[in-house]
């Protein structure tokens, strides 16, 4: 008898899980996925056929992938959009609603006039359309995810992220098989325009649901400015035993007059100046050597303890961040980019290749070669990485470091510009929130875990199709099994994510996505012994659908736990950019020499392991941190 209480309740655990879909703030998160899930294969799959057809080359349909830069580097202008009113916009529909209305206005235009260019006659017009396509579908996604976030009580992030899931899934089938047949029957005119008016679907929602509460389009609070309250309500008197430099600001001064120096140097003279010295590598070098100047300069006066060293300091990280932000642009759009990476970034990618090289020795592997880890586009986005993450914690320290506020004192409101207090609370307070909440011990851990975490998955990225070729399969069993029966498996991985998270909680659901993908590509070992087999096929694509789909509710439904809810936008666009580094920029790109290595066996089974880091760091971090780290509701802590 007990047994059956328990069981029935049990099942009603289960089904209010699911009832959690019928709230019509989820229901909203739905359209919104659809909403931000429709541009971004309109700039990949279906563009690439239609610049195919056109008779484009190869060469330059593979230059188009430089137009999705937009989406790596939407955290460079989240805090605008988290912070900037918008009139009339933002005065008519409130910061959140406002933004996402004139994103999604910018792509229904931007849509229809990719749709009007003829890629047979200039390629490049049409480029410059999916481009800025790319940047509103970037832009739109910041602002969709801070309402989600902001709308949803926390119980129903879960059921927020399998939505997402769903609507984005379903919008991508609309641009691909829907556009294609839309093309197919009266051209790809008409099939852009339907796409455009597609993102109505997103508008509509807009209009019919509410502002999340608090929320604001102050550019600064003018009357926390006008009270003196210059320092954060997280920060805490720093003791008197801290004056003087040592510490973080020794730390600041061994940075800016030596390993800032050596950077430069390895900029000028590395050897990944393929195109020589033009206009514009010298423009970036001059631009280098005066922000190299200023530093030197702030460095010296901090090491004299001087009364401006806080603000040359903050002077010297306004001007390095936007010379950086410039540099990676130009780097990702220009036609024939400068060069100018940070020593340290390439220090960093030589020891990845070091203990890549020594995992694979210890198993028998042929070691990769370096300069597979060292490419010149893997040495700019770590180092901008690097670069902007270091900037943002000196501003931190010089604005409301403990030994800073006790050596200089708090900087009076009026000698903070407009542009410094907005940058502090724009940019610099989400990176030190983030970190104060969290411990700087247990929020590189998270870091860490967020790169790991779907890192069994993403191996697969490029080798799936490749593998089913050459076992044997057609592009139409691939089409029809891995594309048409695998998105809907997709889906419903997706809302059995969201319930997990519901009734589970999030600690229980991260160890178990975390299984289930690792399971999953143990599928695959079954399908190259077995060979060919439709049957084992579609059960493969079955368990790596759903337990994709699972993995991506659960973790999204993460990333949004640890967002503070004052600075949602700019934390979740970071945490989501940062989510890429690993994965796109080291696993993937690898993967193919890994697989030519050891074999499509070895390649599966190993793969597998790639989920034990992620494993163990979900279990130390809640050992560490039961009360916060996995609710999102970290214990606040002494600056």
């Amino acid at each position: 008898m007990a047994g059956t209480v328990r069981a029935g309740g049990r099942a009603r655990g289960w089904r209010k899980a699911l009832l959690v879909y019928r709230d019509r703030r989820v229901i909203a998160v739905l359209l919104l996925g659809f909403s931000s899930g429709l541009p971004i294969m309109l700039i990949l799959t279906t563009l690439s056929t239609w610049l195919a057809e056109a008779g484009v080359d190869k060469g330059t349909i593979g230059l188009f992938g430089f137009a999705l830069a937009p989406y790596t580097f939407k955290f460079a202008w989240a805090p605008l959009m988290d912070r900037l009113p918008l009139p009339p916009f933002t005065a008519w529909l409130g910061r959140r609603r406002g933004w996402m209305l004139a994103c999604q206005l910018g792509l229904i235009v931007s849509i229809w006039w990719l749709g009007q260019t003829d890629p047979s006659l200039d390629w490049r017009a049409t480029w410059n359309a999916a481009l800025v396509v790319a940047f509103f579908s970037a832009s739109q996604d910041v602002v969709i995810d801070a309402y989600r976030i902001e709308l949803l009580p926390k119980e129903k992030l879960g059921a927020g992220a399998g939505v997402v899931v769903l609507g984005y899934r379903i919008a991508m089938w609309a641009a691909t098989a829907g556009a294609l047949l839309l093309a197919d029957a009266a051209g790809w005119s008409t099939a852009y325009t339907g796409m455009a008016l597609l993102v109505l679907v997103g508008v509509l929602t807009v209009l019919s649901n509410p502002e999340p509460e608090g929320s604001t389009t102050a550019l600064v609070e003018r009357t926390a400015s006008e009270a003196g309250e210059t320092k954060t309500p997280f920060v805490v008197p720093p003791p008197v035993a801290l004056r003087g430099l040592g510490g973080a600001l020794l730390l600041i001064v061994l940075w800016l007059v030596l390993a800032e120096p050596v950077s430069f140097l390895f900029g000028l003279l590395s050897p990944y100046h393929a195109e020589g010295w033009g206009l514009g590598p010298l423009v970036v070098l001059a631009g280098n050597a005066a922000i190299l100047g200023l530093g030197l300069r702030a460095g010296w006066r901090l090491w004299r303890l001087a009364p401006t060293a806080p603000a040359d300091l903050k002077s010297y990280v306004l001007l390095a961040l936007a010379c950086a932000v410039i540099r990676i642009v130009w780097y990702a759009l220009g036609a024939q980019p400068p060069f100018f990476g940070e020593a340290y970034g390439w220090l960093l990618l030589a020891l990845i290749g070091l203990l890549t090289n020594t995992a694979l020795a210890l198993a028998d592997v042929a070691p990769f070669p370096l300069a597979a880890f060292t490419t010149p586009g893997w040495v700019m986005v770590l180092s901008f990485w690097a670069e902007f993450l270091v900037l943002v914690w000196v501003y931190a320290y010089a604005s409301f470091g403990p030994r800073t506020l006790a050596t200089f004192g708090a900087a009076a409101p009026e000698d903070e510009s407009r542009l410094q207090l907005w940058t502090r609370r724009a940019v610099v307070e989400p990176f030190y929130d983030f970190f104060h909440r969290y411990g700087v011990k247990t929020a590189v851990a998270i870091l860490v875990l967020i790169s790991l975490f779907k890192a069994s998955d993403v191996v697969l990225t490029l080798m799936a199709n490749p593998f089913y070729i050459e076992l044997g399969f057609t592009k139409a069993d691939i089409a029809w099994v891995s594309k048409t029966f695998g998105l809907w498996m997709t889906l419903l991985g997706g809302l059995a994510g969201g319930s997990v998270v519901f009734r589970l909680g999030l600690t229980r659901s991260l160890s178990l996505a975390v299984v289930v993908m690792a399971l999953s590509n143990l599928m695959f070992v079954l399908l190259a012994w077995q060979g060919p087999n439709l049957f084992i096929f579609m059960a493969v694509i079955m368990v790596e659908n759903v337990s994709g789909g699972l993995g991506t509710a659960v973790f999204v439904a993460y990333l949004s736990a640890l967002c503070n809810v004052r600075y949602t936008a700019v934390q979740y666009a970071l945490l989501t950019s940062f989510m890429q580094l690993l994965g796109k920029f080291v696993i993937v790109p690898s993967s193919g020499y890994y697989a030519e290595s050891v074999g499509w066996v070895g390649f599966f089974a190993s793969s597998a392991l790639l989920s034990l880091p992620a494993l163990l760091l979900v279990w130390a971090l809640r050992r560490r941190e039961p009360e916060g780290v996995f609710e999102g509701e970290a214990k606040t802590r002494p600056a």
